[in-house]
């Protein structure tokens, strides 16, 4: 396949408020890379690329980091996915789904180059980062014209590839709140072939937090079900405040399964994912259980 690039300029700014210029300049035709990693695979499938002509690299503005603040863990949008494999930050119960998410992206080259911020702005449905995120309440920082402003994560996907990101703003940061240590977390993909370079039919986020067996809260969020990833808040709620057993993480399982809305596509049926999307958050669940009595 040829594949033919109409780019007219590559910029890297040097402050974000030259970015942030230059997206507004450029509107439409222009995109945001840090690790660049989405541009090929998204031209090769005909994503609507033919348009872009200037690429504004967002590399040098110092948003590699994971850092604490204020008791929250922080996560600059150009840190690239290996980090959050390698961060001691994240090597506790609560986060180690997110741990599990990063491995599960794909290979060990690309994990070293492509970043947080660009999976997430990526907006996939199936966005592996996405989903543990969503299950530790994160939300994101962006720079605009008029300034920063915080976006909730689970508001933070529109629809398949699109953002809350109004026209000139980048996204800087990702902030996670603080969990306690008897929080148990887990992190689920189904590959066609369990491979590394695989997309996920189905992907699963889930945490728990509890006082002995009893939950005071639940978090579950599913990937590659619907046109975004998404917290099943019903299934969530029939776990809350309640005694867990074995029946009831079954009966949050078949209500998330409920709450998807998945389509046919050349990985899977509908009817599949829909099926496996049950099996998988009953397994998350009972790992985010299990690890949560460690």
């Amino acid at each position: 396949m040829s594949l033919q690039y109409n780019l007219e300029n590559y910029y890297k700014p040097e402050t974000m408020k030259q970015a942030v210029d230059l997206l507004l300049k450029f509107g439409k035709t222009a995109k945001v890379i840090a690790g660049g990693t989405d541009i090929l695979p998204k031209r090769q499938c005909g994503a609507q690329f033919d348009t872009i002509t200037h690429l504004i690299d967002i590399s040098n503005l110092g948003l590699n980091y994971i850092k604490e603040s204020k008791g929250n863990l922080c996560i600059g949008a150009s840190t690239n996915i290996n980090s959050l494999v390698t961060a001691s930050a994240f090597h506790s119960n609560p986060y180690i789904g997110l741990i599990e998410a990063a491995e599960a992206h794909s290979t060990n080259t690309i994990r070293n180059q492509a970043t947080v911020g660009g999976n997430l702005c990526n907006a996939s449905p199936c966005a592996d980062l996405a989903l543990p995120l969503l299950a530790l309440s994160a939300c994101v920082v962006v720079a605009g014209p008029k300034g920063n402003h915080t976006i909730q994560l689970d508001t933070f996907f529109k629809g398949p590839n699109c953002t809350a990101l109004l026209p000139g703003e980048i996204l800087l940061e990702i902030i996670i709140p603080n969990h306690q240590e008897t929080t148990g977390a887990s992190f689920i993909k189904l590959r066609h072939h369990q491979t590394e370079v695989d997309m996920a039919v189905v992907n699963v986020a889930t945490q728990l937090l509890l006082d002995g067996n009893n939950c005071l809260r639940a978090m579950i969020a599913l990937g590659s079900v619907g046109p975004t990833s998404f917290l099943a808040k019903k299934a969530a709620g029939i776990l809350s405040r309640q005694t867990l057993n074995k029946k009831l993480i079954e009966q949050a399982a078949m209500l998330a399964a409920d709450e998807s809305a998945p389509i046919d596509d050349n990985r899977a049926t509908a009817g599949y994912r829909k099926e496996m999307a049950a099996v998988l958050v009953k397994n998350s669940l009972e790992k985010s259980w299990e690890r949560s009595r460690k």
